[in-house]
């Protein structure tokens, strides 16, 4: 993973000339009763979903106080970061690290003009939400399609959130309109998470 993200890094300068903006959106899911969940599945979620999120966001980090210009590091979190869930421990913990990674980083990064912010999202209409949606019915004794319309009509907004309806909040805390914004996750689920 070091070698590879490291290679992300250097590609990317090479091509660009340098980076100012990094958006840090990689993740897996899965799910389990808290009896049930496996070594494997904790490495794998937290390998991606957290040790990918730290070292992609401490090389990129370093290139931009190299730069000397500051930037904008843009973590997603998830609604599940913000609360348990029965069968979605490990994801959820995985998500509560990515906000308070958030906040650390944050903290430590301003500094150099680096502000670290993260976007929590609700439940997004992508393509891993087959996998979620097969999860759950394997756990919850439902067909499959069912816990994706349930989950989708529990929305206040009346529907699942599509990916687009993500990219106003990203290309603001990417702005300059967002510079005294620090260390913040911000809800963008349709109304499922408030506070």
């Amino acid at each position: 993973m070091a070698e590879d993200i490291a290679a992300l890094v250097r590609e990317t300068v090479a091509a660009k000339g340098g980076i100012d903006i990094l958006v840090n959106n990689a993740a897996v899911f899965d799910l389990a009763p808290v009896l049930e969940t496996t070594r494997e599945s904790y490495r794998r979620v937290f390998a991606v979903n957290v040790e990918g999120m730290i070292f992609t966001l401490q090389a990129v980090a370093r290139q931009m106080v190299a730069q000397g210009r500051g930037g904008k590091i843009i973590n997603f979190a998830s609604q599940a970061g913000r609360r348990g869930e029965a069968l979605v421990g490990i994801y959820c913990a995985s998500k509560a690290a990515v906000i308070s990674y958030t906040q650390s980083a944050a903290l430590d990064l301003i500094k150099y003009r680096i502000n670290v912010n993260a976007i929590s999202p609700g439940v997004v209409d992508t393509p891993m939400w087959d996998q979620v949606d097969a999860l759950f019915a394997k756990y919850e004794n439902l067909p499959i399609g069912e816990k994706k319309r349930r989950v989708g009509a529990a929305v206040p907004y009346g529907r699942m959130g599509k990916p687009e309806d993500l990219t106003g909040m990203a290309v603001f805390l990417a702005s300059p309109d967002a510079d005294y914004i620090v260390g913040q996750t911000y809800n963008v689920d349709g109304g499922n998470c408030l506070n």
